[in-house]
């Protein structure tokens, strides 16, 4: 397998996905990332543990690999787990979903990655720019409706640019906002120094050097 070594300026999109228990019919909410640098359909083992998935043993387990061939730091892929994988469409009037073999590991921040193995069988059209995922070629073995399923439902995160000229604007995202001119408060705090403090400051300033 493919490590997940990805440079947070390259476009990604992630999908706003459930997965189904096959068994209780069970919906679990989860980000699937897209990402053509992984290989197979991976599962967080935290989310897969918090969400109390069934997990299978892998019967021969392989180490997660860096593009160059050396072992990656995300340890070894031991288990997996069964889950029907549902995506809906931007208006919820359509939806694919399959039923999919899911490698579990530790994943980071994702808590699906849909990788070359995925994207390989289902051979998505994907509008980048536009962030725009089309199920158009679907295989039989998916478990819904006759494709198309257009403009699925996406989360796409896109990088913030902040201009510390303005910080004092109101920015949207995890920026630290300033009610006020700083510049100007830190000019009243000087003017209201006592002028003995300043003066003080000069003398001592002008002394003799030993």
């Amino acid at each position: 397998m493919s490590a997940i070594t990805r440079n947070k300026q390259i476009p990604s999109i992630t999908l706003k996905t459930e997965l189904i228990g096959k068994i209780t019919g069970r919906k679990i909410d989860a980000n699937a990332l897209i990402d053509s640098g992984a290989e197979g359909i991976i599962i967080n083992s935290q989310f897969a543990q918090r969400n109390q998935l069934t997990l299978l043993p892998i019967k021969n387990p392989f180490p997660v690999r860096n593009v160059d061939g050396s072992e990656n730091t995300m340890g070894w892929v031991r288990e997996y787990t069964i889950q029907n994988l549902r995506i809906y469409s931007r208006d919820n009037k359509a939806y694919h979903e399959e039923q999919a073999e899911f490698y579990v590991t530790d994943i980071g921040d994702h808590d699906i990655i849909l990788g070359t193995d995925w994207l390989e069988e289902h051979n998505p059209d994907i509008d980048w720019s536009d962030s725009r995922v089309d199920m158009t070629r679907c295989p039989e073995t998916c478990i819904t409706a006759k494709p198309p399923v257009l403009h699925l439902k996406t989360k796409t995160l896109k990088p913030i640019v902040i201009n510390p000229r303005t910080h004092h604007k109101e920015y949207q995202g995890d920026v630290v906002e300033f009610p006020f001119d700083l510049s100007t408060e830190i000019q009243k705090k000087r003017q209201s120094l006592p002028k003995m403090i300043t003066g003080g400051i000069r003398s001592q300033n002008d002394g003799s050097r030993t």
